[in-house]
């Protein structure tokens, strides 16, 4: 893997505010890489950040992954079923990007 885009992948999905989620896709078109991609970032190297706060584009995570998932949503307020998280705690590619933007470092620069 790419070290500057698994770095780059881990700092977007940190700008992730809490008691909201954005979805693999999102994260990749601001990585620019693929939603597959940050999905093996987020397996392999995820479990440091917040990791709870990306889901797949339903608003799901993997089962195995949930119960520890619900017990952060609801610890932050993200809004969600027992199975997902609801549409309206998605942060849409815009407001990610200006995130990015914003707040990030991109490690290709640093």
């Amino acid at each position: 893997m790419d070290e500057v885009v698994v770095e780059r992948v881990l700092r977007i999905v940190a700008l992730v505010p809490e008691g909201r989620v954005v979805a693999y896709g999102t994260v990749g078109l601001v990585a620019s890489c693929s939603a597959r991609y940050v999905g093996r970032v987020m397996k392999e190297f995820g479990s440091n950040v917040t990791w709870w706060r990306v889901v797949n584009a339903a608003g799901v995570l993997p089962e195995a992954l949930l119960p520890t998932a619900r017990e952060h949503w609801e610890d932050e307020g993200t809004t969600h079923t027992h199975e997902k998280v609801s549409k309206s705690a998605f942060v849409d590619i815009d407001d990610l990007a200006q995130l990015w933007r914003t707040h990030g470092i991109d490690p290709a620069c640093s």
